[in-house]
């Protein structure tokens, strides 16, 4: 089937307060998973999601790197598993096409030379994966290497328009690598019209 990009509408927070706010009914759902599959779950996930009901954002603050790592596949595994599965999806699906990954432009400069350096370095967050983790030097690692979870916040999306409208006319839906430019504008079009953040998954 491949691996594809999808674009979804989420908080002011990205999907901090999504994650938050559901953390009983994911954890009733992970469960009977973990129980069934103990092996597919890293240890101490269940214990994790205790400590965030218990302490809410304040959980999401750790000097560890282990703790952040799994923080993130945490988040992960709610984001794309329950929430698809459960069919409670925390944010509001705008995908403009179903574009294959593999076809996306690594650097944003390679589609569009005259890009400024603050659009380049937009672009490259929106599929290098993002952290809810206040863990100084983490990084977001994808667990397989394939999903990634990423968002720009509202004033961001709006920051990252400014600069790709200006192209908009330059770029072919024919053309793979335009067109996923083409996408990305698409969709921060729609986030900043609803005044939201836009969620990135590729999945």
């Amino acid at each position: 089937m491949g691996t594809y990009v999808h674009y979804s509408l989420g908080d002011d927070d990205g999907v901090k307060t999504a994650f938050l706010a559901d953390l009983g009914v994911f954890l009733a759902w992970l469960d009977p998973r973990i129980a069934e599959y103990p092996d597919e779950f890293p240890a101490g996930m269940r214990e994790k999601i205790l400590d965030f009901m218990r302490r809410g954002n304040a959980a999401l603050l750790t000097a560890s790197r282990e703790e952040a790592r799994l923080i993130d596949l945490i988040v992960d595994e709610y984001y794309w598993n329950f929430s698809f599965d459960s069919h409670r999806h925390p944010a509001i699906d705008i995908t403009p096409s179903m574009h294959k990954w593999y076809r996306y432009a690594s650097e944003l400069s390679d589609v569009l030379p005259a890009a400024s350096a603050i659009a380049c370095d937009y672009y490259r967050a929106l599929f290098r994966g993002c952290s809810l983790v206040e863990c100084d030097g983490h990084v977001y690692q994808s667990q397989d290497d394939v999903f990634h979870l990423s968002w720009l916040l509202p004033a961001q999306v709006v920051a990252l328009l400014a600069e790709l409208e200006p192209f908009e006319s330059e770029l072919d839906a024919m053309q793979d690598d335009q067109a996923g430019v083409l996408w990305v504008l698409v969709s921060l079009q729609e986030a900043k019209r609803a005044g939201a953040s836009l969620i990135v998954a590729i999945a």
